[in-house]
């Protein structure tokens, strides 16, 4: 019998394994690449543009306002302004006046109304031929005066017992003569206890003391050729204050009669 011999198992070749690549060595990325630069570039003008405007937008000033409504013709004084902080260009803050130059303005005269809170400029003034003021205080007695803030503009009557107009017509300018109204100067009033006699006309109400018993002592601003009538009517025994009141133009019209007949004290 023959004897059957198991061959050994043969191994089946290996495939050939392909030959690697030959290696790049990555390149060392350097200063000079214009990508890189141009990305450092943007990033530092971002930065120098954000400071420069975080700088200007906190770079603001005080500047001078009208603390009020303040009319033309109106003589500034110090609790006329205040001032605000704001930032202005260079073209707008040529007209306006920083706070450091507000006292600058005080005793200066209006040319133009100003509204209360208004920046404050040079072409908000009178130039040097405005005509010259005086304020003079005015005592009025209680109840005589009406609501009167600042800027308000008044007539001034005084009550005279005699019954005879002055020789001056009152002095505002409207004689008591032939065609007009009140009565001639000089001649007595019938049909009444006295005369009430207008002294000034239009005047500036600037500022009020409260006096003892009630009276009220008013400053108002007078041309200086009626300074003299209004010390008079401060020593007159009656006065009285009648605030005006403009019309659409601005205007408060003439000043009437400048004196009529009187019903008592």
């Amino acid at each position: 019998m023959t004897e059957l011999t198991i061959a050994p198992a043969r191994p089946e070749p290996t495939p050939p394994v392909p030959p690697s690549p030959p290696a790049r060595r990555l390149g060392r990325r350097r200063w000079r690449d214009s990508r890189l630069l141009v990305g450092v570039l943007l990033v530092l003008v971002s930065v120098v543009a954000g400071a420069r405007l975080f700088t200007a937008a906190d770079q603001t000033r005080q500047w001078v306002v009208a603390a009020a409504d303040l009319p033309a013709g109106h003589l500034i004084v110090e609790k006329d302004l205040r001032t605000v902080s704001a930032h202005l260009d260079g073209a707008t803050s040529d007209r306006y006046y920083p706070g450091d130059r507000r006292g600058d303005l005080v005793g200066a005269t209006l040319a133009r109304p100003v509204n209360a809170g208004e920046l404050v400029s040079g072409a908000d003034f009178a130039g040097s031929g405005a005509p010259a003021t005086r304020l003079v205080p005015v005592i009025v007695k209680s109840g005589r005066v009406p609501a009167l803030v600042p800027g308000d503009h008044v007539d001034v009557f005084v009550y005279q017992p005699d019954g005879v107009p002055p020789a001056d017509g009152g002095g505002t300018g409207t004689e008591g003569a032939a065609g007009t109204d009140g009565p001639a100067a000089g001649e007595p009033v019938t049909g009444g206890a006295g005369v009430e006699i207008q002294v000034l006309h239009d005047v500036e109400f600037v500022a009020e003391d409260r006096l003892s018993g009630g009276d009220r002592s008013l400053s108002l601003r007078v041309p200086v050729d009626d300074a003299i009538r209004a010390v008079a009517a401060s020593q007159s025994e009656r006065v009285d204050v009648v605030k005006l009141e403009r019309d659409a133009r601005g205007e408060v019209g003439s000043s009437g009669p400048s004196a009529a007949p009187g019903y008592g004290r």
